[in-house]
Order: C-alpha cells, then structure tokens, then sequence
C-alpha cells in the first residue's frame, strides 16, 4: 500500500509520530541530531525532542509530502526521509513493553517489522491468557 505524509512547517516532531504510528501502531520514529551507522542505533543522548518544530529541523518554510510503501525497507525509509527533510531517522519496533530499534533488521520492510511487533504483542497475550488460567485452576 502506498503511503503518503504532508509535513507543514509549523508540524512538531510529535505530529509527525502520531501519524506514522496511525498507519504502523507496533513502530515508531524518533529523529536524531545525528546519523547512525548501519546495523546500529542512535544515542538516546542525540534524540530531538517530540516538541521540536520541523521549520526548525529542516530549515523548512513550505509544506512538503514525504511518500512511500509498505513494502519498503526500513533502510529505505530512513534514507529517504534524510534525503527529503535532511534529517536522521530511526524506525523502532515494539517488543512487549518496550521499543526495540529495528538496525539489525533494516532490511525488513515497513509491513514486515509491523507483523512482527503485532505476532509478538499477540502471542504475549496469548501466554499471559495461559498463566491466568493456570493460576485459577491451581486455586481451585
């Protein structure tokens, strides 16, 4: 499925984030002062905040719109976005309760880390289900 955002100027970080966690709700973005290598993730320490406006991020004064698919790679997505906007991405994945970033599956495809957070989320509930019936049945 094709996929498209208009980030205006006046947008915070937040705006955007939201948006993208509507269509993908196991992953998020977080944006970086600066790159990250291949196969590995950002410093916390080099995170923006989600308050930060893109007209001061991307030095933007005009709305811009930012396409792609569900079956790109998250490599790709973070290229693209830095290509656009000038600013560093990082796709993260959510594992349980927490959010793990997706550097040593880059190659995945956007759809592909959102099942997995979602097969994972599922099968979390599924064991948690199994304990609470486990424990009844002890009681009884």
């Amino acid at each position: 499925m094709k996929h498209q955002l208009t980030i205006h100027p006046e947008d915070s970080i937040e705006v955007f984030q939201k948006k993208f966690n509507h269509i993908y709700p196991y992953l998020k973005v977080e944006f970086f002062k600066k790159s990250h290598r291949k196969g590995q993730g950002s410093h916390k320490k080099d995170m923006y905040a989600g308050s930060d406006l893109f007209k001061v991020l991307a030095k933007m004064n005009e709305k811009k719109t930012f396409f792609w698919n569900d079956d790109m790679s998250i490599d790709a997505f973070e290229q693209g976005f830095r290509t656009k906007f000038g600013l560093n991405v990082q796709v993260f994945r959510k594992s349980g309760n927490v959010w793990l970033v997706t550097s040593a599956t880059d190659n995945w495809t956007l759809m592909q880390q959102n099942e997995e957070g979602q097969s994972l989320e599922m099968h979390l509930k599924a064991q948690s289900e199994n304990k609470e019936e486990f424990d009844r049945t002890e009681q009884e």
